[in-house]
């Protein structure tokens, strides 16, 4: 009998340039849908971890991104208020002044999505900091932010003034804030449950398919990681390696009826005889069939 029970890929886990809700006002952002629906900044650190190490990551406190952002569709039906004009009006002249200092001293244009995430993550900072669980407070708050700063800023130019950026930045920054308590009691009620149950997937992601992205610790609720590797590429031109263990076990019929089907491999074990000539032209055969299970297991994006 013929057996190959693995075939393993390179395992390389190339760091990506990510970082989850910095507040940073100058760079992009972007809601990943393949990533669990996260909102991400293109810098910080993330890495895709292979299933030699990536169990070991699999823990409540890395599931606090990716639970803020599956809880908080569950809350929003009952999170509604609308932004405070008193909280705008606090709002425009501070972020009149940063849009304009950006301007000024960068050579990248003011970015709305920027601005608003900055203004409203402090907001987050100063809400969570004497909170039971300040993690999880800082991700339902932070996830609120990114929700109302797309809804409002996600289609605003770059190139616009900046009293005209700052409109929709303090209306989706504001009504982040209006809406935060609510969303972090709503969300702290079925926390912990979410994290439990997100430790298990995150556990069968990386024995099943060979490995996970985290960032910044967190751990990424990917639908597919090919998926998502290619959305960080899309969205924020972010490049990404993934290359995983992939588990091949192939049988095909040898035309006998000793009922011992043939199993494409790499080794020997005891049991079957068969000539030399038809076990050269089977060992052929198993390279490439396992040659192209590999082509089609790999990815490789770059920018």
């Amino acid at each position: 009998m013929w057996k190959c029970n693995m075939w393993k890929m390179s395992a390389m886990g190339a760091p990506l340039a990510v970082g989850i809700l910095l507040g940073t006002p100058n760079v992009a952002f972007a809601s990943l849908d393949a990533c669990g629906g996260v909102y991400i900044v293109g810098e910080g650190q993330c890495e895709f971890l292979p299933k030699e190490e990536c169990s070991t990551h699999c823990e409540t406190v890395a599931m606090e991104t990716s639970c803020a952002a599956e809880l908080y569709a569950e809350c929003e039906a009952m999170c509604t208020a609308s932004a405070s004009s008193e909280c705008e009006e606090i709002c425009e002249p501070v972020c009149n002044t940063d849009c304009e200092t950006i301007e000024t001293d960068s050579d990248k244009p003011p970015n709305a999505m920027g601005l608003c995430m900055s203004d409203c993550q402090q907001s987050c900072n100063d809400k969570c900091e004497d909170a039971d669980n300040v993690g999880r407070c800082r991700s339902s708050c932070a996830h609120t932010c990114g929700e109302k700063c797309e809804n409002r800023c996600g289609d605003v130019e770059d190139t616009v003034a900046c009293e005209t950026k700052c409109e929709p930045v303090c209306t989706g920054s504001c009504e982040a804030k209006a809406n935060a308590d609510c969303q972090i009691e709503c969300q702290g009620e079925v926390f912990a449950e979410c994290e439990t149950d997100l430790v298990e997937v995150c556990e069968e992601e990386c024995t099943q398919t060979g490995g996970a992205i985290f960032c910044n610790g967190q751990f990424l609720n990917h639908t597919d990681i090919e998926d998502c590797a290619a959305e960080l590429e899309a969205e924020l031109d972010i490049s990404v390696e993934v290359t995983l263990d992939v588990d091949v076990d192939v049988s095909i019929d040898d035309g006998n009826d000793d009922d011992q089907d043939v199993k494409l491999g790499c080794s020997t074990t005891p049991g079957s005889t068969s000539s030399s000539g038809r076990n050269g032209g089977l060992l052929a055969l198993s390279g490439l069939v396992l040659w192209q299970l590999v082509r089609r297991r790999s990815i490789r994006v770059r920018a």
